[in-house]
């Protein structure tokens, strides 16, 4: 039986409310660093893979578990966050300045619809984070820790919910509000069981405590 633990990355910089530049470069801060050392210190059992996102603190987030298993191969898969504003457009700002673009663009609810540079449609999300789950469901190891982001998780969780619906505006309109009322706080870990490349069950969340 194969686990795989997807893990929210830890407190970041834009998370606590720092303005930030650009997505993939976000740093943790010094809460998010002392969250990453706590939770490799109480990792319960070795993993025979960890995989993190193209998005820095995910990274940051694994390192201390890099370093707890040296001998642990590291490796990065398509599971970084849905940035669907453009970036180029909001370096220097932060979560609450963002609010209302963002508000504007879930309004539109278009599954096709792109910011500009930089920024994915939702469709392009739903259909990488679909194959990346099919990819690490035919990995030959079966502990796999995944340090992704909260709407990365959140898709996962809805696809559990809708594994075939298509993805239209109802499903995007859908997940929103699914968004809105799931809570995915830092470094929470979400177990999934999968055997034999099938559908994954998914097991208790848990989160490791801190200071």
């Amino acid at each position: 039986m194969k686990t795989i633990w997807f893990i929210r990355h830890a407190e970041s910089l834009s998370n606590a409310g720092f303005p930030t530049d650009t997505p993939h470069a976000i740093g943790l801060s010094e809460k998010g660093l002392v969250q990453a050392a706590a939770l490799a210190l109480q990792w319960p059992t070795e993993p025979d893979l960890i995989v993190v996102s193209r998005y820095s603190r995910t990274a940051y987030t694994a390192a201390p578990l890099c370093l707890r298993y040296p001998q642990v191969p590291v490796i990065e898969l398509p599971l970084h966050e849905l940035t669907f504003l453009a970036p180029g457009r909001y370096v220097g700002t932060t979560e609450d300045l963002r609010r209302e673009p963002a508000r504007q663009y879930w309004e539109r609810c278009e599954t096709d619809f792109c910011d500009g540079d930089g920024a994915e449609t939702f469709r392009n999300f739903c259909e990488r984070i679909d194959a990346t789950l099919q990819a690490l469901r035919e990995r030959a190891e079966q502990r796999i820790a995944v340090v992704c982001h909260a709407y990365v998780i959140k898709a996962i969780l809805w696809r559990q919910m809708h594994p075939e619906a298509e993805f239209t505006a109802e499903y995007m309109r859908d997940f929103f509000a699914f968004h809105l009322n799931c809570v995915v706080p830092n470094v929470r870990v979400y177990p999934f069981e999968c055997a034999g490349g099938e559908e994954m069950k998914m097991l208790s969340p848990f989160q490791f405590a801190v200071g």
